[in-house]
């Protein structure tokens, strides 16, 4: 065995301590989930409790620092993770600067790559394709599923959207943009940086169902129903107009009348409240796929959509909660016998979960 053989096997099996590198983030950990509270002292105290902790987290640095620089590149690749997200907490730019290129990335059977990189001016636009290896996982409704990562050494806005689907290949392509917020870009462009781009998991073959007929009677619809306080994740439409806060007094849910043939979607409550026509319907644990849709009313003159929308939880079953979406429609009992109920659907039939992460120079 030849002395450079010898060498690269005995560095490749040097690696950072278990006990120091949980020590280091526990401590990030720490700093940076104290409560806001504590943060508050007379000024000439605040200053210099300011500095002190200024000189720990440089001291914290300088050690993991010098624990990178002591290692070699095929043990900082080998165990990126944890000091990567330590040092990321410190220093973007330094967590960059040490990550090695990896323009691909493969995981259960599926495979991630880099295929371009563009910068222009303030922007810089990636294209990278998904493929699976092993099966049909992947497909032209692919979707990442609010699951991808972007870390950058420098401070902008970072969108990803799919770009395009090829039957041929199977392969998925999305495009990563990234923007600078500010002009720092004319003094230091953003060039020959370092970007890395990562994904937890992704949902595929989606199904839509448009003009969905809603088995709801409009002439019996219940006046005055039983309502529940409800603490909001989300509103839609002219809610703002309607004095919606953070909570709302929504429908209880008293029925479940599946609206689509594999159950995914349910008609759970609907009644008027203060002259207003209330319908809710249940999605299932969002968590896990991303089932949506909306409602609509329709009658020989045209549509009517909801005034506004409510999504919200319920808590029955803290592991899979249940999300639910109330759509409010201004309309009058005496004016809704002349529409039908209409709904669409997009339900996702496939969740794949893996770990894809790429580092690529943006050339």
């Amino acid at each position: 065995m030849s002395f450079k053989e010898a060498y690269r096997q005995w560095n490749e099996t040097v690696t950072p301590g278990r006990e120091l590198t949980d020590r280091l983030l526990q401590k990030a950990a720490a700093r940076n989930g104290r409560p806001a509270g504590r943060m508050r002292r007379k000024a000439a105290a605040r200053t210099g409790r300011q500095t002190t902790r200024l000189w720990h987290r440089t001291a914290i640095a300088a050690v993991l620092l010098c624990a990178v620089l002591s290692c070699s590149m095929p043990v900082l690749a080998a165990h990126v993770e944890p000091v990567y997200q330590f040092l990321y907490l410190l220093s973007p730019k330094a967590a960059q600067y040490f990550m090695p290129v990896r323009m691909s990335s493969e995981d259960q059977g599926i495979r991630m790559e880099v295929v371009s990189a563009y910068v222009h001016e303030d922007t810089a636009e990636i294209y990278i394709t998904m493929e699976d290896l092993e099966g049909d996982r992947i497909d032209e409704t692919t979707d990442l599923f609010d699951s991808y990562s972007i870390h950058r050494p420098f401070g902008a806005v970072g969108t990803c959207e799919r770009a395009g689907y090829d039957a041929e290949s199977g392969k998925v392509s999305f495009l990563i943009t990234l923007k600078e917020r500010s002009d720092d870009w004319k003094e230091h462009p953003i060039r020959g940086d370092k970007v890395t781009f990562s994904v937890q998991e992704f949902l595929s073959h989606k199904a839509a169902y448009e003009a969905v007929a809603i088995p709801l009677d409009l002439a019996e619809v219940p006046e005055e129903p039983v309502t529940e306080e409800a603490e909001l994740r989300g509103c839609g439409g002219a809610y703002e107009a309607y004095g919606i806060g953070d909570t709302a007094d929504v429908l209880r849910s008293n029925a479940s009348v599946d609206l689509l043939p594999d159950g995914s979607v349910t008609l759970t409550a609907w009644g008027y409240r203060d002259g207003l026509l209330h319908i809710q319907t249940a999605f299932g644990d969002t968590r896990e796929h991303d089932n949506h849709g909306y409602l609509w009313l329709e009658n020989a003159d045209g549509k009517k959509d909801a005034a506004y929308s409510l999504s919200f939880m319920n808590g029955e079953d803290p592991d899979h909660p249940v999300s639910y979406t109330e759509e409010v429609f201004d309309i009058s009992a005496e004016d809704l016998a002349e529409y039908t109920l209409y709904g669409h659907y997009v339900i996702s039939g496939q969740k794949t979960e893996g770990s894809w992460s790429v580092t690529f120079p943006l050339e």
